[in-house]
């Protein structure tokens, strides 16, 4: 048996609607679906990649109101790539967002990628992938 690639990744945000701005209007993710809470699993919003593949918050009516820390045990961060003839559009669309970035840095794979936070402190990596 061979996992065959990622279909999505949900993260638990602590206000629906704002992440959900920071996501559709600020990152450009196209939304897919939106899932009303049912009382047991909370309300979601699913958004899809052009990659076939999906990402999706949640917010939990019981979560807590806690920001996010990569210290912890579980996410670090999460990566969205884009073409690295792009990444220094992305830029500029996130200073005119007025949204905090880092400047552009070798990632681990030794392509670019700059830095921000979404509404809830969670890492946000755009890299520059290459062809």
């Amino acid at each position: 048996m061979t996992i065959t690639g990622l279909h999505h990744t949900m993260l638990t945000v602590t206000d629906l609607e704002r992440s959900t701005d920071f996501y559709e209007r600020v990152l450009g993710l196209a939304r897919f679906r939106a899932i009303p809470d049912d009382g047991i699993v909370g309300a979601k919003v699913i958004f899809s990649l052009p990659d076939g593949n999906f990402f999706a918050i949640v917010e939990h009516a019981h979560g807590d109101s806690c920001t996010f820390d990569e210290m912890r045990t579980g996410l670090d961060h999460i990566s969205f790539s884009v073409p690295a003839s792009k990444l220094e559009n992305w830029q500029k669309r996130l200073r005119e967002e007025g949204i905090r970035q880092s400047e552009p840095a070798p990632a681990a794979s030794g392509e670019l990628v700059i830095v921000v936070r979404d509404p809830d402190n969670i890492q946000v990596q755009i890299l520059g992938r290459r062809p």
